[in-house]
């Protein structure tokens, strides 16, 4: 059997140059608000993440570290971690800044990155939603898995398909086991109500190619009963389509 675990980091929202800041107390109208929620997906065989979050801590405690912790896990656990784009919300965590520079925080995990998704990135330097700075010291991680194909199987269980849309390159994935079948969308469906209202986002590189994955894969996913994974939703985390 498959367990998802949700990690939310928190509720967030964007200033002007997309940094997130954590929404706390105060009461907000026009910003654009949303959670940074990677998931810990344990198999018999891997601890793993897709996507890594912000890396948002509190006194030098990371939150990812404490909702792991609740499964009896450590980032030393965590063996596999799947990227679905380079963007920051979802691959700063993968750092940690220390005195003698950047360090990996799973060091014992393989980490799959889109190429093509890196070559957009350097080619878009003045693109608010990456970290530069940290993307460099990701890309220099040496427990890199280059990938390089429109879609595959990584394992027994994990598949995957470039889709684009959100991002050029933006890769989805899939989690199956006898008829249960999980998918991760990433910033293609981010929250549940992209299923109910389903339209192009100017946000996204491509919105009218976001938005007809979004209309293919509700039919899909209602006909094989899907399990669907929001990232960004601040109150589901899932939702069963029957």
């Amino acid at each position: 059997m498959i367990k998802v675990v949700p990690l939310k980091e928190g509720d967030f929202y964007e200033d002007e140059v997309k940094n997130f800041l954590p929404i706390g107390d105060k009461v907000l109208t026009t910003e654009i608000q949303l959670a940074v929620q990677p998931f810990l997906i344990i198999t018999d065989t891997h601890n793993t993440l897709l996507d890594v979050g912000l890396g948002y801590n509190e006194d030098g405690k990371y939150k990812i570290d404490e909702l792991l912790a609740k499964e009896g896990l450590t980032p030393l656990d965590i063996d596999r971690i799947l990227l679905s784009h380079l963007h920051k919300d979802h691959i700063n965590g993968l750092v940690e800044e220390t005195d003698s520079g950047y360090v990996c925080r799973y060091p014992n995990a393989k980490i799959y990155i889109q190429r093509r998704e890196v070559a957009f990135a350097e080619l878009s330097m003045d693109d608010v939603s990456f970290d530069y700075d940290i993307l460099d010291e990701v890309l220099a991680l040496p427990n890199i898995i280059w990938m390089n194909k429109d879609k595959g199987d990584i394992d027994e269980y994990f598949s995957y398909q470039v889709v684009g849309g959100h991002s050029p390159y933006m890769q989805v994935f899939w989690v199956k086991e006898d008829d249960q079948i999980i998918f991760y969308g990433a910033d293609n469906l981010p929250k549940y109500n992209y299923l109910e209202y389903n339209m192009a986002f100017k946000s996204d590189y491509d919105g009218k190619l976001a938005m007809k994955w979004r209309t293919e894969w509700k039919i899909q996913a209602e006909a094989e009963h899907w399990t669907v994974l929001f990232y960004h939703d601040m109150e589901k985390t899932m939702y069963s389509c029957e």
